[in-house]
């Protein structure tokens, strides 16, 4: 206690420094907060001294001073990585939400007729040339869209669906949950791994509503199974004259297979026979999160019509980060698109990459690197068998392990996140694009800094 009143001043002195640059009560719960942190571990026996209060304090209330949702280097070499907010977008997108965001714009104004237009129009049309959609709307993201879609085409009726398709999309986000929420009837057929066209058949009654197939986007199944693909289905639907709903989920404009993207584009859904298909903006496609809805035009213009679609559309940033994505594939440039760009690269340019960061960092004396040969991950809950073959530049400290190491770097601006593995922190470099480069090795000296800082200095 006495050596916490002894350091009252200097603490004093340090709220009195930021006064200004954040509200003021924060400043002191911010400094109460260290201080009862303080206490509490010498408490614990896990520290013996105040020793780091003050700098901590500062380093904390600077923390106030910076936006919560900050810009992060992904260094774990998940391409598309839900937690560091999934596909980064490509200058072109940034430059029409820049230019619609600073004015007004015609987001639901027709100019040619100079009456209310339907902010839906400005992507329908480039939606349905690139995927031969009959027609298309767009929502928030892709689980508004499974919501929309069900709520408006079988809504207290029944939908027929796989028991190994009744898949968890992320957040504990499950669909079985979503189908309910929509008001239909959950109708499970076949069972985890088998599921055959006369579980479908069987099931299909008076009250059924759609046949509904969701694409195992974040996982498969090797061994005995057994799937009814879209052609079948589609066959039988037709047959008995009800739709054939197709969830995609990573939202696939290009068809990649060439690249070894073993995934159902868009096109290739309705082609087969899908008379609804949904899936994400924000993932394979690459562009900004949102819902795409394309299929039959019969089919769309009830779902545009549903009032749960105004609570679940888009707003004008994200329209014009779309759209403008969309031009991309339009003019054959989606190998420019940050996400395809990365997931597409060659290991030759990755390795040149790394050892470009490699000779950055040789100038700070207190870390070992190295390079590593290593495996990355599309990510997002896509093409999950692919493994990308990557190289990271793997970095070890003396006095600090490789988890402390990560922490630091998560904390230094802007913020690293790289991933640990035997003992070594690495920053995977398919990741890490070129004009982050030279941000690395200033996080890496900040990091390093601030904790000699915290072991030295005393208030």
């Amino acid at each position: 206690m006495n050596d916490l009143l002894r350091q009252l001043p200097q603490i004093s002195k340090v709220i009195e420094r930021f006064r200004g640059t954040a509200p003021e009560n924060l400043i002191k719960k911010v400094a109460r907060q260290v201080i009862e942190k303080y206490r509490r571990e010498i408490k614990e026996g896990k520290r013996k001294s105040l020793e780091g209060l003050y700098p901590e304090i500062e380093r904390e209330i600077e923390k106030l001073k910076k936006p919560r949702l900050r810009r992060v280097i992904n260094a774990t070499g998940i391409v598309i990585n839900t937690n560091l907010g999934r596909s980064p977008l490509h200058p072109e997108a940034l430059e029409a939400i820049k230019e619609v965001a600073l004015g007004y714009s015609n987001l639901e104004y027709d100019l040619e007729k100079g009456t209310r237009g339907n902010r839906n129009a400005h992507i329908e049309e480039i939606l349905c040339e690139l995927t031969g959609s009959e027609s298309a709307f767009v929502v928030n993201n892709n689980a508004g869209a499974v919501y929309l879609v069900l709520n408006t085409l079988a809504f207290d009726r029944e939908v027929v669906i796989s028991r190994g398709e009744l898949v968890e999309i992320g957040g504990s986000f499950r669909i079985p949950d979503i189908m309910s929420r929509s008001g239909s009837i959950l109708r499970e057929v076949g069972t985890t791994n088998k599921t055959r066209l006369k579980d479908y058949e069987e099931a299909i009654g008076e009250n059924t509503a759609l046949l509904m197939k969701v694409h195992r986007s974040n996982f498969y199944m090797e061994g005995f199974v057994e799937e009814v693909p879209i052609k079948k289905l589609s066959k039988l639907a037709k047959e008995k004259g009800i739709p054939l709903y197709y969830d995609a989920g990573s939202g696939l404009i290009h068809d990649l297979k060439n690249y070894g993207l073993d995934e159902p584009s868009f096109s290739e859904c309705l082609s087969q026979g899908a008379d609804i298909v949904s899936g994400s903006g924000d993932k394979l496609l690459g562009g900004p999160q949102a819902g795409i809805i394309l299929g039959k035009k019969e089919l769309i213009d009830k779902i545009k019509k549903n009032p749960m679609s105004r609570a679940l559309r888009i707003d004008k940033l994200t329209l014009s980060a779309l759209e403008a994505t969309l031009r991309l594939y339009a003019e054959g440039r989606y190998s420019e698109i940050p996400a395809l760009n990365m997931i597409l690269q060659d290991e030759k340019t990755i390795k040149k990459r790394a050892l470009k960061l490699k000779r950055k960092l040789s100038s700070l004396k207190e870390i070992e690197v190295s390079i590593l040969k290593d495996r990355a991950s599309p990510g997002g809950g896509s093409l999950p068998k692919l493994e990308l073959p990557t190289y990271c530049v793997a970095i070890t400290h003396s006095e600090l392990s490789p988890d402390k190491l990560s922490e630091l770097l998560r904390n230094s601006d802007p913020p690293l996140i790289g991933r640990v593995k035997e003992g070594k922190l690495l920053l995977d470099m398919r990741t890490v694009r070129d004009h982050e480069i030279d941000l690395i090795p200033k996080s890496i000296s900040q990091a390093l800094r601030d904790t000699t800082s915290s072991r030295t200095r005393s208030p």
